[in-house]
């Protein structure tokens, strides 16, 4: 759900947004606090390991200068380490254009790992997605290879959200932490709030789409 879709007011992102904003109040912060938690659970327990021959999916994030910025960077170099340790898996990176970028993520993110010796032919690209919901939603039409299990690769603090929008397209997929270990200073905590408010954006338009029955909305949310 984007404050625009398609260069046009996203009435439904604007909507969900408010009512996300209601629940929280209804439940005096409660529902907030309970993805607080799962999202911290997930963000500090979750491994950096990954087993052999699975298909990645390196979620894309915001260039800057055309250039991946820090966390990007943490992604992509735990994919390097995991497609040099086992030549059977593959990946594919996904972000389009966002900001000011002439050039997508996932074309950033290709560029990366080539400079790390990893063949062209194991590395996919969705060049269309502009935020996280957009790059599993697209992602599905990528996926060629079905009997690779799916596991998407990104930084602790977003790995909750990423699996319940890939489950919520249907995907199983295993979590892959960017980082080594969790990171709890200041700015780490502050952006697993910030997660959290996108969480409950994100579940509040859901179960809306869902008990509305919104075809639109579950097209662009997830129907399972």
């Amino acid at each position: 759900m984007l404050p625009r879709q398609d260069d046009k007011v996203d009435i439904d992102g604007y909507a969900m947004l408010l009512l996300s904003l209601l629940v929280m109040a209804a439940t005096a912060g409660l529902s907030y606090a309970y993805l607080l938690r799962k999202i911290f659970l997930t963000a500090k327990n979750e491994t950096h390991q990954c087993e052999d021959d699975v298909m990645l999916f390196v979620l894309g994030k915001k260039l800057k200068n055309n250039q991946p910025d820090i966390e990007y960077e943490q992604r992509l170099k735990r994919a390097q380490i995991i497609l040099n340790k086992d030549k059977a898996s593959q990946v594919i990176i996904l972000g389009g254009k966002t900001g000011k970028a002439t050039i997508s993520e996932a074309h950033a993110g290709k560029d990366f790992l080539q400079r790390y010796n990893i063949d062209v032919s194991r590395i996919h690209l969705e060049q269309a997605s502009r935020n996280t919901l957009e790059n599993i939603h697209n992602a599905i039409k990528l996926l060629e290879t079905k009997n690779k299990k799916i596991v998407v690769v990104t930084n602790r603090y977003h790995l909750a959200r990423a699996k319940q929008m890939a489950n919520g397209h249907g995907l199983e997929v295993k979590l892959c932490a960017a980082e080594e270990k969790p990171d709890m200073r200041l700015l780490s905590i502050l952006k697993l709030m910030l997660e959290a408010v996108h969480m409950h954006w994100y579940k509040s338009g859901r179960f809306y789409a869902r008990l509305t029955n919104n075809q639109r909305m579950l097209y662009r949310i997830g129907k399972y």
